[in-house]
């Protein structure tokens, strides 16, 4: 299985040398390259702690191929080849994580207008995206801890997200969503730039296929969702960001027509965010908050029924802070406390007739578990592209009790 990635990754790249290698002389090659020695908890998986599994394991979570190709003074692409163990226990085969086509108008700006597959322009995170530039190894509760919604079923009844009990009453593909997508990738279009001579402002902004939960590959509806980021600086050692994301996150399945689910423009993720990051000398210190409002089909396998339809709104709140600190006396070396905690809001689930002409049986309860992290990090760069991270990762829930603490060695290599 291996050998086959690898051949794939080799062709499209020898593919591409070979057709515009020729035209044009400014391509640029690189990637990156992710060696993990991990132990956990007995609860881990994926979509718990982004860990495949309970045992001492040695392996490469992921793998980024990286090419950018300069078409002439104003047009470029850029392109990532990724292979990762999103939602799984073994490393998939390659896909495109960045392919995009982009147009800066004026040599003098920072304008530029991006078409494609991006990084979804939402959060911190969206600046952290390669282990490179991420001072912790994990990703934060809000990209790598899955929620009892979908974007094929919608709310699962329970409120528990535990992956074998959903799959088990809603199939083995069904995994719960995050409340910005793990791999951070979305699709469409996106203005980007800085205002002023001190780049006092900053903004990257998107229309998308999809809200920042969601990736589809293809348009579903006439509107698109809007997903976007902008942050002040107003000294060199603050800054402020606030970012947005709404709109339409079902994907068409025939699971929509068993929910009575025809119209699915209506079930929208409304995401908002704000972070404020102070940097002096050694140390930096970054406070974020989200917030999530979902309205969903709700589907109770043991008791609703082909005549109704019930909907379900629902909310989820996130806060976390970080201190990072870097040591004058080692060059290069590093350590970093995050602190996060995700609370679960009410869920309101509503039943109408077939006609959707009248709704009854209002419901009002808390959605899901609340969640609670703590990763310490020490880090060391060995050499410029190079780094070695040590991480422990311990969480706490108020519902299921997970065993999914974790401790990682990881090798970040940068090439």
């Amino acid at each position: 299985m291996m050998k086959h990635k690898i051949f794939h990754i080799s062709l499209l790249v020898t593919t591409f040398f070979g057709i515009h290698g020729a035209a044009f002389a400014q391509i640029q090659i690189g990637g990156l390259a992710d060696f993990e020695l991990r132990k956990a908890g007995d609860h881990s998986s994926p979509y718990i702690n982004q860990t495949p599994g309970s045992k001492l394991s040695l392996y490469t979570p992921n793998i980024r191929l990286f090419i950018s190709g300069s078409i002439s003074e104003n047009w470029f692409t850029n392109l990532a080849l990724q292979s990762d163990y999103y939602n799984s226990n073994e490393l998939s085969s390659p896909f495109f994580s960045v392919l995009n086509l982009n147009y800066a108008p004026e040599s003098d700006s920072d304008f530029m207008v991006t078409v494609g597959r991006f990084i979804t322009p939402y959060g911190v995170y969206s600046e952290r995206v390669l282990s490179s530039d991420n001072p912790f190894v994990h990703l934060p509760l809000t990209h790598a801890s899955g929620l009892p919604i979908s974007k094929r079923i919608g709310f699962f009844s329970g409120g528990t997200y535990n992956p074998e009990i959903s799959q088990s009453l809603y199939g083995e593909n069904e995994t719960g969503l995050t409340m910005v997508y793990q791999r951070m990738y979305t699709q469409g279009i996106k203005i980007s730039g800085n205002i002023g001579e001190t780049e006092w402002l900053s903004y990257n902004l998107g229309a998308t296929l999809a809200p920042a939960s969601t990736h589809l590959e293809y348009g579903q509806y006439n509107k698109p969702a809007l997903t976007g980021r902008i942050f002040l600086k107003p000294t060199v050692w603050a800054q402020l960001g606030f970012s947005l994301s709404t709109g339409a996150f079902l994907k068409e399945d025939t699971a929509n027509d068993t929910l009575l689910a025809y119209d699915l423009s209506s079930y929208n993720q409304n995401l908002l965010g704000a972070d404020l990051k102070f940097s002096y000398r050694y140390y930096t210190l970054l406070f974020e908050y989200n917030h999530s409002y979902w309205k969903a089909p709700y589907y109770d396998p043991g008791s609703s029924t082909s005549a109704t339809r019930t909907t379900g709104e629902a909310t989820i709140g996130h806060v976390s802070g970080e201190f990072i600190v870097n040591f004058p006396f080692l060059v290069g070396s590093y350590a970093a406390l995050r602190y996060e905690t995700m609370s679960s809001g009410d869920i309101e689930t509503y039943t109408s007739n077939f006609s959707y002409s009248s709704y009854s049986n209002l419901n009002k309860k808390t959605w899901t578990y609340d969640r609670e992290r703590i990763e310490f990090v020490a880090g060391y760069k060995l050499q410029r592209n190079i780094i070695l991270k040590a991480s422990y990762l311990y969480s706490d829930d108020s519902g299921p009790d997970l065993d999914d603490n974790v401790f990682t060695l990881q090798l970040s290599v940068l090439f």
